[in-house]
Order: structure tokens, then sequence, then C-alpha cells
């Protein structure tokens, strides 16, 4: 919406999540505690945002024990759709980043399996061929990008996502995008 609708100039940086680089946050949480209080606080603002919504996720891209907090160590799924997502033209990752997470987590099933995003890429006017010889060619580079954005990503002060950024101000979280807008309003945004 900042963008598209009032032209502000999003810079996106992807990060691996969480419970990839910090699987140790994890560590006492289970299903009870933590988990099913944040499936219900994801639904709850779905619902608010009108999107599609279904859990788990299929397959998850992060393999997790949800009632014990345990992150799995083999990951077939994340870095593969991270460093997919980190070879495309940075203006458009912001794009796929909305859609296949709009597949993810809409109940698309196999999202990670090419046909799906094949179905993404192409709706987005994007060659996933193209995208998924880069990744072959340049991986290394590619995490040494996303190295680079997790570094900035606590230098701004939080280690959370979604994050946004904004002059000195960190603002976590979907609840805090209100407070985000206000700032930019302050600066003559019109909204």
């Amino acid at each position: 919406m900042l963008r598209d609708k009032y032209g502000v100039d999003v810079n996106f940086k992807l990060v691996y999540p969480l419970a990839i680089r910090e699987p140790e946050f994890f560590e006492g949480k289970n299903f009870f505690t933590y988990f099913w209080w944040k499936m219900i606080d994801m639904k709850l603002k779905a619902r608010r945002l009108g999107l599609p919504f279904s859990l788990p996720p299929k397959p998850d891209p992060i393999r997790q024990n949800t009632f014990t907090g345990e992150v799995l160590k083999d990951q077939p799924f994340i870095f593969d759709i991270c460093h997919f997502l980190q070879a495309i033209d940075h203006d458009r990752q912001l794009d796929f980043a909305y859609e296949i997470s709009r597949c993810i987590f809409g109940g698309t099933e196999d999202w990670h399996k090419d046909n799906n995003l094949i179905e993404v890429t192409n709706k987005l006017g994007l060659d996933f061929q193209s995208i998924k010889n880069k990744v072959a060619e340049k991986e290394e580079e590619i995490i040494s990008q996303i190295k680079k954005n997790q570094k900035e990503q606590l230098e701004a002060g939080h280690h959370g996502v979604p994050l946004s950024v904004y002059k000195d101000k960190f603002f976590f979280g979907q609840d805090k995008f209100n407070d985000l807008v206000k700032e930019l309003k302050k600066d003559g945004l019109n909204i």
C-alpha cells in the first residue's frame, strides 16, 4: 500500500526467519505457551486484512516441532525459497514475497514445487528459469547479501520481522505499522 498507493520508496530486505537465525529463541517454548497464541494472532490479523490464511502451510517452510519448540536440523524448503526470492531483481522482491506468502499461508498445497513457483513468477512477469539459474550460479553471493541484511536488521535495533525502519526509528510487527504511517505523515505523506 505504501509503495503502490502513496509512492513511498520501500527498500525490501530479506532475512532468514528467526527459527533459522536464532533457533535458541524457541527453547522452552511450546504449543501451549507460545505457538497456540501466535496462530490465533496470525489468524485474526489475516481476517482483519481480508487475506486468506490456512494453517499449517503445506509444507511448512520451517521444519519445527511446535510441541517442543525444537527447530529441526533438516530444512529442505526455507533456504530454497529465500535464495530464490533474493535472486529476483530488487525492485520486484516485495511483489514476489507478497505473492508467495499468499500461497504458503493461503493454503496452496506444494507451494514449493516448480509448477506453483512458475505460476507466481508468470503472474508477476518474471522468468522462473532465469531466477533458478541465478540461484545456481550466484548462491554464495545471495547468501552473503541475506547475511548483510540480517546484520543491518540488528543494527537498526531489532531481530524480528516484519521490521520497518524509518530515519532513526524501528517499527517491529504488524501492529506498529500505523505508528510508521504516523511518522511518515509528520514528514508530509498525504494519506
